[in-house]
């Protein structure tokens, strides 16, 4: 069976899905198409470019997601702080909006339920757990003094554009299309290559296992998880 992914972020689906649960996009019939059929469409380029960019640096973020086994606790606008910065409620339930309505189409959720009520409160956990991550590895790649040149960043989209054959108009359009601008972009871009370089330098210059070097992160990282 061909594996199904998002044509706006690349994120793995399930049959039947009708919104992604990363991006919240709703999902059409012909963009609910494995990578080889998408290919054969007229926007494969679109699909094509966004599953490039997962391979190349978002996969990574979902790789290091649930380390922390904080629970949520709620908490005003503020769901944590993590070295200083913070996550926002507004964020969390976003997310979990968009889990809240795509198993509840699928009928695999009653919010209203015990059963459902206890699955969105895990659903919750699990989404400030991956937000906490991507937080802590972010602020620690800055505590490690590891920057990203504006050239470097402009080197990853000329490789993606030259990689994926796109001309200047291809790469607006895909912008465009989804609601994104090359400053949010280029911040995605920015993000994905500090975290690189944070993995990279536990093993390097440390001499650390990739687990070794992200527990040594997670254990010195400031995470505050905010009651009510």
């Amino acid at each position: 069976m061909e594996k199904l992914e998002c044509p706006h972020c690349g994120s793995a689906l399930e049959n039947g899905m009708v919104v992604c649960g990363e991006c919240g996009k709703e999902l059409s019939d012909t963009e609910q198409q494995s990578p080889q059929e998408e290919k054969r469409g007229s926007k494969n380029i679109y699909a094509i470019l966004t599953v490039f960019l997962v391979v190349v640096g978002g996969a990574a973020l979902l790789m290091y997601s649930g380390l922390l086994p904080n629970p949520i606790k709620g908490g005003g606008s503020t769901a944590a702080i993590v070295n200083g910065e913070k996550i926002s409620t507004a964020e969390v339930d976003r997310k979990l909006e968009v889990y809240k309505k795509m198993y509840g189409q699928s009928g695999k959720l009653d919010s209203s339920s015990p059963e459902g009520k206890a699955t969105l409160a895990d659903m919750r956990r699990q989404i400030l757990q991956t937000l906490i991550q991507d937080k802590v590895l972010v602020t620690e790649a800055v505590k490690e003094k590891i920057s990203v040149s504006p050239q470097e960043i402009a080197e990853r989209i000329a490789a993606i554009k030259k990689g994926m054959k796109l001309s200047d108009k291809d790469f607006e359009d895909f912008l465009k299309n989804h609601a994104m601008s090359m400053a949010t972009f280029e911040k995605r871009i920015e993000k994905e290559f500090l975290i690189a370089k944070l993995i990279a330098k536990g093993a390097q210059e440390k001499g650390l296992t990739q687990d070794a070097w992200l527990k040594e992160l997670n254990a010195r990282a400031k995470v505050e998880i905010l009651a009510k």
